[in-house]
C-alpha cells in the first residue's frame, strides 16, 4: 500500500531542495569575492588583474556592439577594439614599474 504525502509536504520538501540548489551559488560568489579582496602587491599581479578587466571590459563592449543597428555595429566593434588596445597598453606599463 503506498501513501500520498500531503501538497503542502510536498511544497515543502521541493522549496528546501531549491533553496539549497541556490545557496551554492552564492557560497561561491562570497568566496570570489573574499579572494579578490586581497589587494594586488606585485606589478605581476596588477598586470594579470588590469588584463583580465581589459578582456571582460571589451566582452561586454562587444555584447553591446551586437545590440545596435547595423549600420552602428561596425563603428562600435572599432571603438571597442581602440579602447581594449589602449587599456592592454596600459596593462603592460604595469609591468615596467
Amino acid at each position: 500500500m503506498t501513501r500520498k504525502l500531503p501538497t503542502f509536504l510536498i511544497s515543502a520538501m521541493l522549496l528546501a531542495c531549491g533553496s539549497a540548489v541556490l545557496a551554492q551559488p552564492v557560497a561561491m560568489e562570497e568566496r570570489l569575492l573574499e579572494r579578490g579582496a586581497v589587494a594586488d602587491s606585485t606589478p605581476q599581479q596588477k598586470y594579470r588583474t588590469a588584463i583580465n578587466e581589459a578582456g571582460g571590459g571589451y566582452k561586454l563592449y562587444l555584447e553591446d556592439c551586437a545590440t545596435k543597428a547595423a549600420a552602428e555595429r561596425t563603428a562600435c566593434r572599432r571603438e571597442a577594439k581602440a579602447v581594449y588596445d589602449r587599456d592592454m597598453a596600459a596593462a603592460r606599463q604595469l609591468l615596467r614599474k
